[in-house]
């Protein structure tokens, strides 16, 4: 599956997600993540992740691989797997699967995740607690991207570092 993404490391996440709210999008419970990415020996391109997801009292662990076709600026391109869900049996499977696949543990994050909807346009918004740092990820239709791009670009542009 195709992701199409703008992603930037701002200064806070506070006029981002009151952007959201006041644009009639959909917010979603915000989501307790550790996420840990595995990078590929032999390409750098290929990563895989492993995300622990607290929301409320539930917790799952899903587990997805992503090659990144194109990165550049603020700009990601990508093909992503569909997620698979994690159990006690077939962990082991995929810590061998990682290791014969000459994956590494690159980062190790815990993040909260706020999540927005609307049209063709998908907000992710983290504050993150290891490292310390907030990053607003906007995905989804490239032509509705660009148009919202461009329209926070402008009205928050203090906010970005």
């Amino acid at each position: 599956m195709k992701e199409y993404e703008r992603s930037f490391k701002v200064k806070s996440i506070s006029p981002f997600l009151d952007y959201c709210r006041n644009n009639d999008y959909k917010e979603f419970e915000p989501v307790k993540q550790n996420r840990i990415v595995f990078h590929n020996k032999n390409n750098n391109h290929i990563i895989a992740r492993l995300t622990t997801e607290k929301i409320g009292t539930k917790e799952k662990i899903v587990f997805d691989f992503k090659n990144i076709s194109q990165k550049k600026d603020n700009l990601n391109i990508s093909n992503e797997t569909i997620p698979m869900k994690v159990s006690k049996s077939n962990l082991k499977a995929i810590q061998s699967i990682l290791d014969v696949l000459e994956f590494y543990v690159a980062a190790d994050n815990y993040r909260t995740r706020y999540v927005f909807e609307k049209d063709d346009v998908k907000f992710e918004i983290d504050d993150y607690s290891k490292p310390q740092m907030q990053v607003v990820a906007i995905e989804g239709e490239e032509s509705a991207v660009e148009k919202v791009n461009k329209d926070i670009l402008l009205k928050l542009k203090n906010f970005f570092e």
